[in-house]
């Protein structure tokens, strides 16, 4: 009797310590996928600008219409470019 009592004892004590694991994954898998979803929020927004963004254009006469003074001015370059950084809380880390 003794030993039916021992064994009924120790198969709750084993559910309650296996319920305990599974519930601690659950929750460990939960926090996982927010990160995951917030991550992937937060890159979103950080792509997606709400403010209109004004790339800067070089505009080049075309055409025998050409003036000499136009060939002497060098073309800018990607590194001579100035851009305005744009300020926008999403874009911060």
């Amino acid at each position: 009797m003794k030993m039916l009592i021992f064994v009924i004892v120790m198969a709750v004590v084993a559910s309650v310590v296996l319920w305990r694991v599974r519930k601690a994954d659950a929750e460990r898998d939960l926090a996982r996928r927010n990160a995951l979803k917030q991550k992937k929020t937060q890159r979103k927004e950080a792509i997606s600008t709400e403010e209109p963004v004004v790339w800067p254009t070089i505009i080049k006469a075309v055409g025998k219409g050409t003036s000499d003074g136009d060939e002497k001015i060098p073309e800018p370059s990607m590194s001579t470019i100035e851009f305005k950084p744009v300020d926008h809380p999403s874009l911060h880390h």
